[in-house]
């Protein structure tokens, strides 16, 4: 499932989208692009068909439930001055922070191991190498075989992101799982108010499409909803169990038994602050924030 496949057409994709200039290969492996733009800053993008695919779905998925939570649903029922509009704007947010993130959990660097030379004077002592990249490593490093490199802190490689999550974008990720899970959340509320709550609406040409065909549509936001609902509340959970506890997804498929005594519970504060880094807890759910570390990604040691 995991194995690299090689797609003659993939770098024209990726030429057309003008992510061509890739870093030297002593610094990415094959599989990885970089590109710094003006604004949008860094990009790092992997060369994967499936995980490219699997993204594209997972922004469409976004386009429908907010074409048709918006257009469909509250937007007519603001016109009929039936639907508040603080409840429509926050629909409207839950939206933009959702694209956000997903967009910055799909283009952060998870946390490629970087080049060590004596000069950066860093102990490597307790480092180990990878049997696949030829690379020291720390301890809880792993190597993806979708990107081709090792990541630090890996947590796993998400194909709906086409990235995986590691040291440096993990908070990006559960920004996206929060996000969504609000979207989700917003999109099932305003099918209930729809349904059982607001009258029918009175400005709506009958003729349109989307007005003909609107039970369907709803019934297929409410069917997405639910089910993204469900899929992000799990997932928000077990990521909110990891990071208490201090381990991986990896960590827990290699050894979903492990002893207790080597387990180290922390606070949700400071296992938090330690995933999103410095500064003001208000921004945390901020996507377009940059993440400050609070500490050098290389110093942590537990086994994988």
């Amino acid at each position: 499932m995991y194995e690299k496949e090689e797609v003659p057409s993939l770098s024209t994709f990726v030429s057309g989208l003008g992510l061509d200039n890739a870093a030297p290969s002593s610094e990415y492996s094959s599989n990885i692009i970089v590109k710094s733009l003006p604004i949008l800053g860094r990009l790092h993008f992997v060369k994967d068909r499936n995980g490219i695919l699997s993204l594209t779905f997972t922004f469409l998925y976004w386009v429908y439930g907010t074409w048709c939570g918006l257009v469909v649903v509250l937007l007519p029922h603001m016109r009929d001055k039936q639907a508040s509009e603080p409840f429509v704007a926050l629909y409207v947010l839950c939206s933009v922070m959702c694209i956000c993130a997903l967009f910055r959990a799909a283009t952060l660097n998870p946390g490629r191991v970087p080049l060590i030379s004596e000069k950066d004077n860093i102990d490597t002592s307790d480092w180990e190498m990878c049997d696949k990249c030829q690379r020291k490593r720390p301890k809880r490093a792993h190597h993806c075989r979708r990107c081709q490199q090792c990541v630090l802190r890996m947590d796993h490689h998400c194909p709906w992101i086409n990235n995986c999550v590691g040291e440096e974008n993990h908070y990006a990720f559960m920004q996206l799982l929060f996000w969504a899970f609000c979207l989700s959340w917003m999109a099932f509320w305003s099918l209930m108010l729809h349904y059982w709550y607001y009258p029918a609406c009175i400005t709506c040409d009958k003729e349109l499409f989307i007005f003909e065909h609107e039970k369907w549509l709803n019934y297929l936001l409410l069917a997405s909803a639910i089910v993204m609902l469900a899929f992000m509340g799990f997932n928000l959970i077990g990521q909110n169990m990891n990071l208490i506890m201090d381990r991986t997804t990896l960590e827990n498929m290699k050894d979903p038994h492990p002893d207790i005594s080597t387990i180290r519970i922390r606070s949700e504060w400071s296992a938090y602050r330690e995933m999103c880094g410095s500064g003001s807890m208000l921004f945390w759910l901020f996507p377009c924030r940059s993440r400050k570390v609070l500490r050098p990604s290389y110093f942590y040691s537990s086994p994988v």
